[in-house]
């Protein structure tokens, strides 16, 4: 379920900015793959901290992707559609399969934003309820992680690769509390179908498929 870029008459989007296709990338099979694995170390080690990337990806998304861009487009990894660059400031993107993806470039600040209060808020939570069972506390991680994830991809932050930040979210917010995933996979994407069938369904309303699929992965 990639995001293609949105072009339409009169968009200020310049015509001769390239798209980010970091799958076409000769090299991308070799990178990805190592980049995700050394950072997914990290996370588990504890060299990376879960809760400011879960807040703020763009060290991670340049990370994984700084050697995938476009020639002389570093700058598509590591920062939001909207900054002030010539090729992401008007960056618009969408899923013709499901219109309910990609806000505006303009308003990717925004609505990351309420996303970071969502994510402060709830791990706030988690870190001071010290009430709930592990079983108890798992089910709502489940829900929480979810419901970021989600709401990440609907944004869609970036030119490309928003699914492997929104994948190592879940990995941050369940790990951080001791629930690390087996076979949520950041590289590749998990089995699809159903992944991105029960991605729509979640925002459809039917919440209960994503949310087993994420419990499924912590199981050996």
């Amino acid at each position: 379920m990639s995001a293609i870029l949105l072009t339409r008459w009169g968009s200020p989007h310049p015509p001769d900015c390239p798209i980010f296709d970091y799958e076409s990338h000769p090299q991308r099979q070799t990178i990805l793959p190592t980049r995700v694995s050394a950072v997914l170390v990290a996370l588990v080690t504890g060299a990376v901290d879960s809760r400011a990337t879960t807040v703020e990806t763009r060290p991670l998304h340049s990370y994984l992707f700084s050697q995938l861009t476009p020639a002389q487009h570093d700058y598509f990894a590591g920062h939001y559609r909207g900054e002030p660059f010539r090729c992401l400031r008007h960056y618009e993107v969408g899923i013709p399969r499901d219109p309910r993806v990609g806000v505006p470039a303009a308003a990717v600040a925004y609505w990351l934003g309420q996303l970071t209060s969502v994510i402060q808020t709830g791990l706030d939570a988690f870190d001071s309820d010290f009430t709930l069972s592990r079983r108890d506390r798992l089910r709502y991680l489940i829900v929480f992680a979810c419901r970021v994830f989600e709401l990440f991809l609907r944004i869609h932050p970036y030119a490309n690769g928003n699914g492997h930040a929104a994948r190592f979210i879940v990995w941050c917010v369940l790990g951080r509390y001791g629930h690390w995933p087996r076979r949520w996979s950041v590289e590749p994407k998990p089995p699809d179908p159903p992944y991105s069938d029960f991605i729509r369904r979640y925002r459809d309303g039917d919440k209960t498929p994503l949310e087993q699929f994420v419990t499924s992965m912590l199981l050996p």
